[in-house]
C-alpha cells in the first residue's frame, strides 16, 4: 500500500494515519478480520485528509456503524445478499457503499446503492481500488 501511495507525490500530504488501537476497534465494528491492505491504508490515512477520497465516509471514527447501514440498503434492494465477511470501507452521501468481499471470495470490492438492485464489481482488491481513486483524482 505505502508503494502505490508514494507512487502519487503528495497523496499522503494532509492525511492522518491511526493507531493500532483505532484500527481494531474498526475490525471490531467490522467483525471480520480487515484484510491487510485495508489495515495499512488505515496506519497511513485512516483519520482523514485522503484527498483521493475527499468528499466521502472512509475515515475514523466516521466509519464506525457504517457497516450496518450499508447491511439496510442492502437488504432492502438484494434480499438474500449478505454482508457477513465482507468489510464496508467507504460510504457516499449514505446511498452508495464500497466494501471489499470475503477473502474466500478473494478480496475484490463491490459496491450498492439505494434503490438499485444488484451488487457491482469494482476493483480486483482494495489496492486496485485505492489505485484507480489516485488516478482519477490525479487526471
Amino acid at each position: 500500500m505505502a508503494r502505490i501511495l508514494n507512487a502519487y507525490p503528495g497523496a499522503l500530504q494532509g492525511a492522518v494515519g491511526l493507531t493500532p488501537d483505532q484500527i481494531a476497534l474498526i475490525e471490531q465494528d467490522q467483525g471480520v478480520a480487515l484484510p491487510e491492505d485495508y489495515r495499512e491504508f488505515l496506519a497511513l490515512a485512516g483519520g482523514g485528509g485522503f484527498r483521493a477520497l475527499r468528499g466521502e465516509t472512509y475515515a475514523f471514527p466516521e466509519i464506525l456503524g457504517i457497516k450496518e447501514y450499508a447491511r439496510e440498503i442492502l437488504e432492502e434492494s438484494n434480499p438474500g445478499e449478505s454482508l457477513d465477511g465482507c468489510v464496508v470501507f467507504m460510504g457516499h452521501q449514505g446511498y452508495i457503499y464500497h466494501f471489499i468481499g470475503p477473502a474466500e471470495k478473494g478480496g475484490k470490492t463491490y459496491e450498492i446503492a439505494e434503490e438499485t438492485e444488484g451488487v457491482f464489481e469494482g476493483a480486483a482488491s482494495f489496492s486496485a481500488f485505492i489505485r484507480g481513486m489516485l488516478q482519477e483524482s490525479s487526471s
